[in-house]
């Protein structure tokens, strides 16, 4: 096993080593790096990973791992603009339906090859074939976890057992990129959530480049193949970590070389650190951040994160303290025109963990993780009222009373947006008495007479004689 020592030594020797283009020609053996590939899928998890040394057979990595930098010759970056606009519909199908069963690289190079002509198709079906027959290797990522036991990640292996850890997939893409006469690299640094970056010796992740037409482009395809959820792999195919543009990749990987991030102007790794954990799905979704843009917040009163978000996406937030997540009522979620606004209010001081998680659409039943966020909060903050799925589903704003716990018989004045209804009422749950809210348009707003007990707003709609909750007060 490397120790620490000679991973410092490795370090000033790439230092000192001028970068030059892989050739193509030459079948050099293929790259071994074992990292610690339970890290890989965590930051679906956030499942942390003890410290060891990531790199394996040195040596071989050292005369192996050839590229492009920034500091030695300009990096061409390619548009993922542009590639995104191609349909590669057919090509995942026709990749999903490859069952080859070999061991041999070149076999399955001609394979892909009768399927794809230029190298935009050559790179995609690669990706593709790779994330819809290759599973994640949970166990084995255990092992190096708890043991420091590398798995073989050689690409012949990789084909034969058809599951392995990220080593492994950029191994099996790097290799089938050259038999098809694609120039690519390993590119290998951190992913973010997957642990936490201490020095500079973390190394927990291993992903690729591939030049296409001239340009490069970055591709990830242990994430574009699934998920570890609660321990077990779960294959999803993701075509989102093909050729993601790097503004975005950058949000969850961090290149060794920084010349690898393809940006003009580079983070360093303290900004990469501070940077929100974004997932795959955020953009997915078409979101985009319009405040917030750093993972810790510090927080004196009430936090309102505003997300710029199209018409047809819904968003929900948990928030935690350590492994507790709170009651619903510590967060609350409204739509104000184009944008959703996250609203937080932590209900004592300390410390918080902030999960956002958005759907398109009402059909769409599951809500997939978005972004996340640390937050630490001075002091305490009055709780939400609680919301009702119709409150979401009817994009409903209330303007206020945001505090849940109103006062007892008080007169408070609600103001509130709510699309379409054709009557707005509060009732209170002891006395049953309901006050109608006076409209204009879509407003709704009027003073309530609180009683003490629950007071909940309901709503009625066109071609509907029920009232559906939307907000409920204590």
């Amino acid at each position: 096993m490397t120790t620490k020592r000679e991973l410092r030594r490795w370090h000033q020797q790439r230092s000192k080593f001028r970068a030059s283009k892989i050739n193509k020609t030459n079948s050099s053996p293929w790259l071994l790096i074992s990292l610690v590939g339970f890290a890989v899928f965590s930051a679906v998890n956030n499942v942390p990973i003890s410290k060891h040394n990531y790199l394996k057979e040195q040596s071989l990595l050292s005369q192996s791992l050839t590229f492009p930098s920034s500091k030695y010759q300009p990096i061409k970056i390619g548009s993922s603009e542009t590639i995104t606009e191609w349909d590669f519909t057919e090509i995942d199908r026709l990749a999903a339906t490859i069952n080859y069963r070999g061991e041999s690289i070149e076999e399955l190079a001609k394979l892909l090859s009768q399927n794809a002509e230029s190298e935009l198709e050559k790179a995609r079906i690669i990706y593709a074939w790779i994330t819809q027959h290759v599973s994640y290797d949970v166990p084995a990522a255990r092992e190096v976890k708890n043991n420091g036991d590398y798995p073989d990640v050689s690409p012949t292996k990789v084909l034969r057992d058809r599951t392995t850890i990220c080593s492994g997939y950029s191994n099996l893409y790097l290799d089938l990129a050259k038999a098809m006469d694609l120039e690519a690299v390993i590119i290998i640094g951190y992913a973010k959530g997957a642990t936490t970056i201490e020095t500079n010796d973390d190394v927990n992740h291993a992903w690729n480049g591939v030049k296409i037409n001239g340009d490069w482009y970055l591709i990830d395809s242990t994430w574009g193949s699934g998920s570890v959820v609660e321990d077990k792999f779960i294959p999803q195919y993701k075509p989102y970590y093909f050729a993601t543009k790097p503004s975005k990749f950058i949000y969850t990987h961090f290149p060794q070389d920084k010349g690898w991030q393809l940006l003009t102007k580079t983070h360093s790794r303290g900004e990469f650190a501070s940077l929100p954990n974004i997932f795959s799905h955020f953009y997915d979704l078409n979101l985009n951040l319009i405040s917030h843009n750093f993972s810790q917040i510090k927080a004196a009163e009430r936090i309102d994160i505003k997300l710029q978000a199209p018409a047809n996406i819904f968003a929900v937030a948990d928030l935690y303290r350590g492994q507790q997540k709170l009651p619903k009522t510590s967060t609350f979620v409204t739509r104000q025109d184009n944008d959703l606004v996250v609203s937080v209010a932590p209900p004592v001081p300390g410390d918080y963990n902030l999960k956002i998680y958005a759907k398109k659409g009402k059909e769409e039943r599951q809500y997939h993780q978005v972004i996340t966020y640390q937050i630490e909060a001075d002091k305490s903050v009055s709780q939400f009222p609680k919301t009702y799925g119709h409150y979401s589903q009817h994009k409903v704003n209330l303007i206020e009373p945001l505090e849940g716990n109103l006062p007892d018989t008080r007169e408070i004045y609600f103001s509130l947006k709510v699309p379409y209804a054709t009557d707005v009422q509060v009732i209170n749950s002891q006395t049953k008495q309901w006050t109608a809210l006076e409209g204009y348009g879509d407003y709704f707003q009027g003073y309530v007479n609180v009683e003490s007990g629950q007071n909940i707003v309901v709503a009625k709609f066109p071609e509907d004689d029920r009232y559906w909750h939307l907000l409920e007060y204590q």
